[in-house]
């Protein structure tokens, strides 16, 4: 049984020096309770993929099917509001999507430790305690299919590990589709290993071909030793400055 099948999905863009096409004809499925981590270079078009899953935008041809409720993308701001406090806008996330949202606000305040801040405004947030509250929220709510592009979990600390144990909880529960840089991350949370070239997806049930096959193409990824994925590290950056979604 699989989680999401694209078949004969075509995506281009249009940019300032022409048309950019991403995808030409993309086939790919991928298992239901399995999770996916996808390798792939800097505009390999592993973020456009991610959309194209999620539904946020829609090929220009083909057809993506989805078996299953989706998240949006691990740590995204763009479903939130920045003059809501963060209990009503686990409320809000939670009634649109047809979950429980006391159960996923008690999970939040309790997971990252918001005390009250749990009924402050996002707006008045510290960076990591905005950092904390994005990505506990993420996997708050129990969705059949969880996304991430880049950044499985963030924090520090012990935060940063409760945060990847999370994730491996999860990662029994449901399907995870992840796009990475990292072939330490691939082997941490990954059972069936993906490299994104060029316009195809080239799929591997062993993680250590799949890794090969992207230091071919980009001798100067980071060794498996590496304690601390650089991509991580820069992708958490990123969510924590991101722009909430309009305030109110």
């Amino acid at each position: 049984m699989m989680a999401v099948e694209i078949s004969g999905v075509a995506k281009t863009f249009r940019a300032s020096h022409g048309p950019r096409r991403v995808f030409e004809h993309l086939d790919a499925t991928f298992p239901r309770g399995a999770s996916v981590g996808i390798l792939g270079v800097r505009n390999a078009g592993k973020s456009t993929l991610l959309r194209l899953i999620g539904g946020s935008i829609l090929p220009d041809h083909g057809k993506v099917r989805r078996h299953g409720s989706v998240s949006p993308p691990v740590a995204t701001t763009q479903a939130y509001h920045a003059a809501l406090t963060g209990r009503e806008n686990l409320h809000f996330v939670a009634r649109v999507n047809g979950f429980d949202g006391d159960a996923a606000a008690r999970f939040v305040a309790c997971f990252a430790q918001m005390g009250e801040a749990i009924d402050q405004p996002l707006s008045s947030y510290t960076r990591e305690r905005r950092s904390r509250f994005l990505f506990a929220a993420s996997y708050a709510l129990p969705f059949d299919i969880y996304l991430a592009d880049e950044a499985l979990f963030g924090g520090t600390g012990v935060f940063r590990e409760r945060c990847a144990e999370l994730v491996q909880a999860r990662r029994t529960q449901a399907t995870l589709i992840f796009t990475t840089r990292s072939p330490q991350m691939l082997r941490r949370f990954a059972d069936i290993g993906a490299v994104l070239h060029e316009g195809r997806l080239h799929m591997f049930e062993r993680i250590g071909d799949a890794i090969r096959l992207f230091r071919s193409l980009d001798p100067g990824t980071a060794s498996d030793t590496d304690s601390a994925p650089e991509d991580e590290e820069d992708e958490e950056e990123r969510f924590a400055d991101e722009p909430f979604g309009p305030s109110a």
